[in-house]
């Protein structure tokens, strides 16, 4: 069961933001260890923080784990302005971990929460202990990527109209294209179970203002490219995580972030996950929890690790049809990078997940 605690945003509306923790006693904590660092996640757009599945059920459990949903997505509520840029996300981030009594904290980021958590760095360098930013979105995405973006939106606004019965689900079919490339595994599909009806509601006719800030203008308003002066404004280090497969975000584009980053004097590492779309942490779990583990053990040392290892999510996720894989549950605590199965899927299967956003 999910906790959920008020905060004020940066625009005075009161969030009340869904959340858990994980420490390697308890799944399902009300606060966090102190002796050991803590680690928060930020999930990526159209989704919840229910895709960081994979990473609470492994070896990462060693450290103090906290996952939320972000405004205006999953079970977190809040009306969101229509100027809603990165800076206002990551101040909102910034309060809802005051809001918690969180000391400064490795930031994992994926996708939008890699934009909100690159911000965080600038912005509140205090708050960060480290970030590590999987997909990171560029400043000025590519053309493709904002214009699938917008048909998804307008595939969406246009499933209101409920003369258009495949209009929902072709919207899905975009968010999983986008997000997931020809990918599909249990995970996924639970995800998408559990997400697809609070999506309907959250943006529904209602708050389609809502629908089209949190996934489109967020990525195409204040887009201003960062400067050099604000990246030297992040104290901690930072690792990007490339997936190779994420078709929206070319490799260059990672390889120019992390030079900017290294010209601005911070310590910065590029790791790529061969094959992976952008939410490689939930098709690529043990490349991407290898990579962020040996990168947080470099900084903190090697807490030990829990057994069993349980999320807070998993009886959810198993009413939904997800079986833990063993391979990432029963994993050694060697660290060594291991193989992780991609199911491959065709458009058929994706097509079918797709129709859980029609009711």
């Amino acid at each position: 069961m999910s906790r959920f605690i008020e905060v004020t945003a940066t625009d005075g509306t009161i969030v009340k933001y869904r959340y858990n923790i994980s420490i390697p006693t308890n799944h399902h904590a009300t606060s966090i260890d102190l002796g050991i660092p803590t680690i928060l996640f930020i999930h990526p757009e159209y989704v919840a923080s229910e895709v960081w599945q994979n990473q609470f059920i492994s070896t990462l459990r060693r450290f103090n784990l906290v996952a939320f949903d972000l405004r205006a997505h999953g079970e977190t509520g809040g009306k969101v302005p229509a100027s809603y840029s990165r800076v206002e996300a990551a101040d909102d981030t910034a309060k809802f971990m005051d809001a918690l009594n969180l000391p400064p904290t490795h930031i994992v980021g994926n996708s939008l929460g890699a934009d909100i958590a690159l911000q965080l760095a600038i912005t509140h360098p205090e708050k960060c202990a480290s970030t590590t930013l999987i997909s990171p979105i560029p400043d000025q995405e590519p053309e493709d990527t904002i214009a699938g973006r917008k048909e998804i939106l307008d595939l969406w606004l246009e499933s209101y109209d409920t003369t258009n019965a495949s209009a929902m689900s072709d919207a899905g079919w975009g968010c999983l294209q986008l997000l997931y490339n020809n990918a599909d595994n249990p995970l996924i599909r639970s995800t998408v179970t559990l997400n697809a009806p609070r999506a309907q509601k959250i943006w529904g006719k209602e708050n389609a203002d809502i629908l089209k800030t949190v996934t489109f203008s967020y990525f195409t308003n204040n887009r201003t490219p960062r400067t050099q002066a604000e990246y030297s404004c992040i104290s901690g280090p930072v690792l990007i995580v490339h997936a190779m497969g994420d078709l929206g975000t070319p490799m260059e584009l990672s390889e120019q972030l992390r030079s900017t980053l290294y010209d601005a004097r911070v310590r910065v590492e590029l790791v790529t996950i061969e094959d992976a779309p952008r939410l490689s942490p939930v098709t690529h779990p043990i490349p991407v929890n290898t990579a962020v583990e040996r990168f947080l053990i470099s900084l903190t040392g090697r807490p030990s690790t829990p057994k069993p290892i349980v999320s807070p999510w998993d009886e959810k996720l198993k009413e939904e049809g997800w079986v833990p894989p063993p391979d990432l549950v029963n994993s050694d605590d060697s660290g060594e990078e291991q193989e992780f199965k991609l199911y491959g899927t065709d458009d058929k299967d994706l097509l079918q997940i797709a129709s859980n956003f029609v009711n």
